[in-house]
């Protein structure tokens, strides 16, 4: 059954702080809260920490929140979801990376799940725009048993890859990351992730990068082919080569896409969301609209017919979605609501987090990763 909650949207922090001291007899024990940055963020944080809710938070690039038959995708917004549940169900941590490497800093997170509960399942969110998603993942992974759920997305701001933020009842990072771990005896935590996006282009080799910066292809400076591939000026070419990630083919035969979030013009490199190995081969890629949307449209059905049962809905959908696809994004996040007709929120990141068809955890771009969630019948 689904627990007591109160979902809206609003358009400052003041907002929220009405809503809340206008709820009545509900009790919220946590809440979802996902803001653009058009928002005074630090002040919501400070709001929610004075009103005593424990919260899982972060910066967007459009936020999502499917309720009253409204289309589901909102801007320059804060959207908020507050449940009533067992607070021993959970737990929400801040994590601030500091001078860890990203995959040590995803490690720590997951040895801190691991303490929590025994059987732990991980909603995420990181901020900072020079993090490596890919490297943080294969940390969370290394310190958790096989098959843990890790589902999450880096955070936006709108488009303007100047500044990300995360942020809980402990406060607010620019570096780091808010998790919410659940207690998977009694907390079901699916995903689905779907894509859609095609390879465009001729194969070429990553001949120098590290970790998620990287320095040429094919032996020619990175800025510089992409610059020449997309034909736009230095200060378009992020801009436009969000829309046109690179895909990756790995040894093992898996694909995935990678989003450029910043340009180093004089060095000639790029650094990605996620990790792009040198010696990979590459291309670049694009969305077709319609055909990709209805490929999502498909794929979140098929794990309807799986998981039909839930109390809850995260979407975590890369920006460039949206861009690409216009307002046939809708389609895809109204299909899920139709489906388990359960609250939906969730935000536009810069990376997305979830598992491939095998099960494995990975860290996807380009993509629309949802958690289906369901508490237990003995949860109020």
């Amino acid at each position: 059954m689904i627990p007591g909650h109160l979902c809206f949207s609003a358009l400052s922090a003041e907002e929220i702080e009405d809503r809340l001291e206008e709820k009545g007899e509900f009790s919220p024990t946590f809440g979802f809260v996902f803001s653009s940055v058009a928002l005074d963020i630090k002040k919501i944080a400070d709001i929610l920490a004075s009103a005593h809710v424990p919260v899982f938070g972060a910066s967007t690039a459009g936020e999502i929140l499917g309720v009253d038959g409204e289309d589901p995708v909102r801007e320059r917004s804060a959207v908020c979801c507050f449940l009533d549940i067992d607070p021993s169900l959970f737990s929400i941590r801040l994590f601030d990376r500091g001078e860890r490497s990203c995959f040590e800093f995803g490690e720590a997170i997951g040895v801190e799940g691991t303490k929590l509960f025994r059987e732990p399942a991980f909603i995420i969110a990181i901020s900072g725009l020079s993090n490596d998603g890919d490297a943080i993942v294969s940390g969370i992974r290394s310190a958790v048993p096989p098959g843990t759920p890790v589902v999450g997305g880096l955070a936006g701001d709108d488009s303007f890859f100047r500044e990300t933020c995360v942020f809980s009842q402990e406060g607010c990072s620019t570096n780091g990351a808010v998790a919410l771990i659940f207690d998977r005896s009694r907390v079901t935590v699916q995903n689905v992730v779907t894509c859609g996006w095609t390879g465009i282009g001729a194969d070429m080799m990553v001949t120098k990068s590290e970790g998620n910066v990287l320095h040429s292809i094919n032996g020619r400076p990175a800025t510089e082919v992409f610059g020449e591939y997309l034909n736009v000026p230095d200060d378009q070419l992020v801009e436009v080569a969000v829309t046109f990630p690179l895909q990756i083919r790995r040894p093992d035969g898996t694909v995935v896409l990678r989003t450029g979030l910043s340009a180093d013009f004089q060095a000639g490199s790029i650094t990605f969301a996620g990790t792009v190995p040198q010696g990979a081969s590459v291309r670049f890629s694009s969305c077709f609209g319609a055909e990709t949307i209805e490929e999502s449209v498909r794929d979140i059905g098929k794990c309807h017919d799986l998981h039909p049962a839930a109390d809850m809905v995260l979407a975590f959908s890369c920006m460039a979605r949206h861009w690409a696809a216009g307002s046939l994004v809708n389609d895809e996040l109204k299909a899920a609501l139709d489906l388990w007709r359960r609250p939906l929120i969730g935000f536009f990141s810069y990376g997305e987090i979830g598992h491939t068809s095998q099960g494995t955890c990975d860290f996807h771009n380009e993509s629309l990763s949802l958690a289906i969630i369901t508490f237990s019948p003995d949860v109020p």
